[in-house]
């Protein structure tokens, strides 16, 4: 997709920045007036509000961890309620706490009172991006010395919980009125990884969802103008994997858009094609909303 000025940054103050200060609610819905669709909308990475707690903990500055974040994520979905989707979004920040991972990785290295049989053994704690990610996007060590693991739980049962709590709710609601529930787990990519593609699909590798309705969700993307891949080099982390189980109606695509399409990576703004990618991303949800799901998978 090519979009005009995509390298230059909104001169106006951003409405939206990044603060740090306390997060009263751990977990963001967003529900239409009317619930028109199965389909469910979740950023669970576009958090900007950084707890005092990560700030004193870490000598990295704001605007190094910041370029973690999936930023802005959840305003370029965010005319999905007007559509008939509700939207479920994370405002605390993925260096914070990671809820696309599993509660079980976490990292022995930054839990030094963490028991050896607790601890994570996967590719992500390996290297360092469990639950309670241990470094930041560009390698850096987030905290100056090894937390204690009561912390860690402290976060899962603080934010992690709730933030999953809606989601499960939402799709047993989905699949309630509906008879199914479908899951677009909204994230961005950085422009690098992303080979010259404009979003990447992940179903798991055709184990998370429908291949029928993933068609019909890459059909959108493509037709509101977007090249698309499926699962390379994302096919989907932990919510993809956890919701998405075909055989229970209940279906879940981790989408990833690249991020040179909207933002610019270094400064964490959003470009001046934001609000045309912005324009995109709706017209592909409104499109989604309007289909008869129970038809095409006659």
């Amino acid at each position: 997709m090519t979009l005009a000025n995509s390298s230059r940054a909104i001169p106006a103050m951003d409405p939206s920045p990044a603060v740090i200060g306390r997060i009263d609610d751990p977990v963001i819905i967003h529900r239409p007036e009317s619930r028109r669709t199965p389909l469910l909308v979740a950023s669970p990475h576009s958090g900007r509000t950084y707890p005092p707690d990560i700030i004193g903990q870490s000598s990295l500055p704001l605007s190094v961890l910041r370029r973690s974040e999936d930023a802005y994520v959840d305003l370029l979905v965010g005319q999905a309620p007007d559509i008939g989707i509700t939207t479920i979004i994370a405002p605390f920040p993925r260096v914070f706490i990671d809820p696309n991972r599993s509660t079980q990785e976490l990292d022995g290295v930054l839990f030094a009172d963490l028991e050896e049989a607790d601890s994570g053994q996967t590719p992500h704690v390996q290297a360092g991006l469990g639950v309670i990610p241990r470094i930041c996007a560009d390698g850096r060590p987030i905290y100056d010395q090894a937390l204690e693991i009561a912390e860690g739980r402290r976060r899962i049962a603080t934010y992690y919980r709730p933030y999953h709590g809606a989601i499960d709710v939402e799709l047993r609601a989905a699949c309630d009125v509906f008879g199914l529930g479908i899951l677009l787990d909204m994230h961005s990519m950085p422009s690098a990884a992303g080979g010259g593609i404009d979003a990447v699909l992940g179903d798991r590798h055709g184990t998370s969802c429908d291949p029928v309705i993933m068609s019909r969700i890459e059909s959108a993307f493509r037709e509101a103008g977007l090249s698309v891949r499926r699962n390379q080099p994302y096919s989907g982390g932990y919510t993809t994997s956890f919701y998405g189980k075909p055989g229970q109606n209940r279906h879940a695509v981790q989408i990833e858009l690249n991020r040179g399409l909207y933002l610019d990576e270094t400064r964490v703004t959003r470009s001046g094609t934001f609000a045309a990618l912005q324009s995109v991303i709706t017209a592909v949800l409104s499109d989604l909303a309007a289909v008869e799901w129970d038809d095409i998978l006659r």
